[in-house]
């Protein structure tokens, strides 16, 4: 709609520049036009940069997760890998079943949607809990009044990214937050000792 407007504005403040012979008809009619037509370009500019007639509207989601290791081990593992420089903002490897075959890596950067991932941090905390949890936080900006939808949703800004935010919960008993290198050399380590062990019971017969 505000496209609309801003050509009907145009239109007429060209009449009244223009068109328009009586001088005082010309200033009056062509100063209001210029005033609407600056007011309209000022409330776009806002909605484009400030997002001026929206609001944020955040969705939160809490689900269980399971071990990124195998449902023999002992110790249940996440495993993460962080990103570049950025601070706090890891990929992480865990089971989203608790029957799922593989783990699987999540929060891992889309290169095709850089916005995506400019907005978005993955992390995760150890806390005194029973179970694994992801908190999937997101907060994306809606427009505020049905007027503004009317105006703007032209640019197909409703529903645009502000923030997300995943926080990996893993409980500090029975639990583990390893690398990937760490995980093998734990797994070499776990299976020399295991071959020490059946060696020195062979020994012992």
């Amino acid at each position: 709609m505000m496209i609309f407007i801003l050509i009907i504005l145009a239109i007429f403040v060209f009449y009244a520049f223009v068109v328009l012979k009586k001088p005082m008809a010309r200033w009056i009619f062509g100063f209001i036009g210029i005033i609407l037509l600056m007011g309209a370009v000022g409330l776009t500019t806002l909605n484009f940069h400030q997002h001026w007639g929206m609001k944020q509207v955040t969705t939160t989601e809490t689900k269980q997760i399971y071990s990124a290791g195998p449902a023999t081990s002992p110790v249940k593992l996440v495993l993460t890998k962080q990103i570049g420089t950025k601070a706090n903002n890891y990929v992480m490897m865990y089971r989203d079943h608790e029957d799922d075959k593989e783990a699987t890596a999540h929060f891992v950067p889309n290169k095709k949607k850089m916005n995506t991932f400019i907005h978005s941090t993955a992390k995760y905390q150890v806390k005194d809990t029973q179970n694994a949890t992801v908190t999937l936080k997101e907060t994306r900006w809606r427009w505020n009044s049905d007027l503004a939808k009317l105006l703007f949703d032209f640019a197909g800004m409703d529903g645009s990214l502000q923030k997300k935010e995943a926080i990996v919960t893993v409980p500090k008993n029975g639990w583990q937050v390893m690398t990937p290198e760490e995980a093998q050399a734990a797994a070499k380590k776990m299976a020399l000792m295991q071959q020490q062990q059946a060696t020195l019971a062979q020994a012992q017969n």
